[in-house]
């Protein structure tokens, strides 16, 4: 596990929020499909490069980025693979 996904399990388990990891393909501007959801992001790791192997048989990869909360994004032709963070919820939450 590399440091900046120490530091954000850390800072998760700090704000006592639990986070799934969110695998999804889709289109520019055409909406996406999720493709699976995972407790941790290193276990997404083989269907993440299967996918983007597969993206890059069909069209070169012209922009692959890892972003500050660790989320990953694969851009090739105009399709995409994204690996996302996302908090869960584990009470009811009420409007204010």
């Amino acid at each position: 596990m590399t440091e900046l996904q120490h530091r954000q399990n850390a800072s998760h388990a700090a704000s006592g929020q639990p986070t799934v990891w969110i695998l999804s393909e889709g289109e520019m501007h055409e909406g996406g499909t999720i493709i699976g959801v995972y407790l941790d992001r290193d276990l997404a790791r083989g269907a993440l490069v299967a996918k983007a192997q597969e993206l890059n048989d069909r069209f070169t990869i012209r922009d692959a980025r890892q972003e500050g909360d660790g989320s990953i994004h694969v851009e090739g032709g105009c399709d995409w693979i994204a690996l996302e963070p996302h908090p869960v919820v584990t009470a009811l939450e009420l409007d204010a």
